[in-house]
Order: structure tokens, then sequence, then C-alpha cells
């Protein structure tokens, strides 16, 4: 039987903490500790959720995306196509997830670090409901500026705008780009999340994400067109390196379906008794119940370096309020 006590406790207001909400990337860690450096590098970052991404991607370029022959020119056909793919494919994904955990509600409050459900009426939310609020800006918006960003990538490889080399060319530097993706996601999703914290960006694009305090699966992509202009500009990298198109699709599906793992609110999905699935980015659940913490991920511990990481514990909660206070004047 998989209980909660196993893996974190209960606070006193009933929120779900993980035991390893203090963990930190072993790779900054000093003194270096190269046995844990090479089971996280192994089983925390190749055989992670990374690798999900990456199947994704690659059925999506090899099975579902057609050829760059027929991508020299801009075209309804194609370009309707990719969209479509997309839309099955991310709508798919991300209600998975949330059938079980949110509408048929399969295993309670089990692993939920909010023990309250979302609000059926929220006048805060498009149409009044988390959900619709959700859907409608992941949707209508989310996923069309993705795949513009890919439409345009594919375009620059097959018209010739933009050189890519494939996989023959070089099987070494072809993996080494795959590898380094998420190293360039964590990079970029810092420094563009930072940005959108400024208090002139905060109000016109980035408070619509941050309407979600007790986010669900649809909350991921749940952002105003600016802030999915800035989060999917990432690929933009592969239109300067020397790249493969299935790194730019990569880097895409890493973002679109990537943005699960910090809005799920579990930290697992149940299977059976025995068995579960680690969802959780617990680090930016926290960023969703405070605001000013943890505004990139543990990848990189930028938030470690400049003062603005909590881990759930009572210590960095009184720092976190400290530095609130200290910025306030107060």
């Amino acid at each position: 039987m998989i209980e909660e006590e196993n893996f974190g406790f209960r606070d006193k207001r009933g929120h779900f903490v993980p035991k390893e909400a203090t963990d930190k990337n072993p790779v900054w860690v000093l003194p270096l500790n190269f046995k844990k450096i090479l089971s996280w590098f192994i089983f925390s970052y190749i055989f992670s959720w990374n690798l999900v991404y990456l199947i994704f991607a690659f059925i999506a370029y090899y099975f579902f995306t057609p050829p760059l022959s027929e991508m020299k020119s801009f075209a309804p056909g194609w370009m309707s196509e990719i969209l479509l793919r997309n839309y099955v494919i991310g709508t798919i994904f991300f209600s998975l997830i949330h059938i079980p955990l949110y509408i048929s509600k399969s295993q309670g409050i089990k692993f939920k670090f909010n023990p309250n459900w979302p609000e059926k009426i929220q006048k805060l939310f498009t149409f009044n409901r988390q959900i619709f609020d959700n859907l409608f800006w992941s949707l209508f918006w989310g996923v069309p500026i993705w795949t513009g960003f890919e439409i345009l990538s594919l375009w620059f490889y097959a018209s010739g705008t933009i050189p890519f080399f494939r996989f023959n060319d070089s099987p070494i530097y072809f993996f080494l780009i795959l590898l380094l993706i998420p190293v360039f996601r964590d990079a970029h999703f810092y420094l563009v999340h930072r940005f959108l914290h400024f208090k002139f960006m905060y109000k016109i694009a980035h408070s619509v994400h941050h309407r979600n305090i007790n986010p669900g699966p649809w909350s991921s992509l749940s952002m105003h067109p600016i802030e999915h202009l800035l989060y999917f500009s990432g690929v933009i990298i592969h239109w300067i390196i020397l790249s493969h198109p299935l790194h730019a699709i990569y880097h895409l599906f890493h973002a679109g379906l990537g943005s699960a793992n910090g809005h799920i609110g579990f930290k697992q999905m149940l299977l059976n008794d025995k068995y579960a699935i680690d969802l959780s980015n617990y680090n930016h659940y926290l960023h969703h119940k405070y605001f000013e913490v943890n505004y990139g991920n543990l990848m990189i511990p930028f938030d470690q370096w400049f003062g603005t990481y909590h881990d759930g514990s009572e210590e960095l909660h009184n720092q976190m309020q400290l530095r609130l206070k200290n910025i306030k004047g107060e």
C-alpha cells in the first residue's frame, strides 16, 4: 500500500509537503558527490519526464509531420495538419492527468498539495470557472502559438533559410543537443519568468496565469498570449545554433507538455496499491502559492543563488516574509 506518510507529511493546514522538497540538484552541491550526480543524471534527467516528452516529439515528427519537401512555402494544408496534431496530443496528454485526478477523483486528496478542490464558481476567472478559463487560454491561444513557432521552425529548415544537419552528419552532436534541451529550457524559463514578474508585465500578461493559486493540469498553458509568445520563444535557439528539426520540435513539446509538471497539484498519481507515477514539481507549486519565490526550477538553482528559493520549510518561509517586508519598506 502506498501511503502519504512514506513520502511526506501534512502541515497544520492540511497541505501535503513531500520529503524531497528540500532536495537540491547534486550537480551544484559541494563537495561534489559523483555517485549522486550519476544517479541523478540517469534517473532524474535521462529516464524521467524528459524522455516522455522526447518520445512524444519523436512520434509527432516522424509519423505525424509532413515531409520537409512539402513545407518550403506556407500552405494551409500542412500548417493545419500540424495544428490539429498538437491539439490532439495536447488534449490527450492533459486529459489523461486531469480526468482521473480532478473529475473522477480516483484517489481523493491523497498526495494533493492543496487539500481543497478548485471552487466551481470564481468570478476571477474567464467564464467564472477555473477549468473553462484554463481551457480557453490553453486551446484558443496556447496551442496555436506553440504551433506557430513550430511552423516557422519547419519552414525555415525546409526553405533553406536556416541550415540544419542530419543525424548521420554527426550522431554525437545530435545527442548532445538533445541532452542540452532541458538545460536550455530551464535557463530560458527563469529569465522569461523573472521578466514576467516585473510590475508592468505582471499586470498586462502574467496575472492571467497567476489566477491559478490552486492549479490543475489545464492551468499549465493558461496564459495571456504575450506570455505564450515569450514562453515558447526558447525554440529560437535552434534558429541560431545548428540543429535538426527534431530538436526544435522536442524543445516545443518539452515546453508545451512539460508545462504540466509544475501545475498538476498532486505529488503522485496512484495506478494501484503498489504503483504510482511521480507527477509534480513541488517547487513551482510553491511559486503559485506564494508568488514571489521559485521563479525557476531546480535544474539550475537560480533562486538559491538570488535568494528567492522556498522549499516549503518554516525557515525559508520566514526568510521569504522578511525579504518581502524589506521590499515593501515595512
